[in-house]
């Protein structure tokens, strides 16, 4: 029978060694965090190892857990964390990537807990769509030709009677408005299209 736990009792009974707050949180997170760790690792079996790994660290901590522990937080970056390790790992025994290709793959490839978290709690369009109705009328305008109704910056120009130097400010102001507002959802939307 599931119970249904607030966060602060789970984590008194994390603390207390209680296996079923143990089994509760085993079968909220298991899979996310697989599936997490998966998408870092492109190995099935390191991605188990990982995770299985970061619940028994939780069980041999429970008692070190305090009022107002982040347990998703806490699970998240420790998966993000020992990814990097066997990343690391795997490098050091394999020899096999070269400086660049890591460095490119840790700042541009894998995603950071933050984001994970924020993609668990966000609705990808929604969060898109304000960011759109948030821009200056015009600019909103100019960016929804473009981007939305796929027309070249001439079409654009032409259309609504400006100049084609105007319709590439509109764009810089709309893709600088956007990246503050978005931070790094920007890139995984824009490469997502490329």
């Amino acid at each position: 029978m599931e119970l249904d736990y607030n966060s602060e009792q789970l984590i008194i009974e994390l603390r207390n060694g209680k296996e079923q707050a143990f089994a509760h949180v085993f079968r909220m997170y298991y899979n996310p965090l697989l599936n997490y760790a998966g998408r870092i690792l492109k190995d099935p079996e390191a991605a188990n190892d990982v995770v299985q790994e970061i619940f028994c660290r939780l069980f041999e901590r429970r008692k070190e857990l305090r009022e107002g522990f982040q347990l998703r937080s806490y699970l998240y970056k420790s998966v993000y964390n020992s990814c990097l390790d066997a990343i690391k790992h795997r490098k050091v025994e394999t020899n096999y990537v070269n400086q660049e290709l890591l460095d490119f793959y840790f700042s541009k490839v894998i995603e950071t807990p933050e984001a994970e978290l924020a993609l668990l709690d966000e609705d990808l369009k929604g969060a898109i769509q304000d960011a759109v109705d948030k821009l200056p009328e015009r600019c909103r305008e100019i960016f929804v030709l473009s981007k939305v109704e796929g027309l070249s910056n001439k079409q654009i120009a032409g259309q609504l009677g400006i100049s084609i130097k105007t319709v590439e400010a509109q764009m810089t102001t709309a893709f600088v408005r956007l990246r503050k507002e978005l931070g790094w959802l920007l890139c995984v939307i824009f490469f997502q299209n490329l």
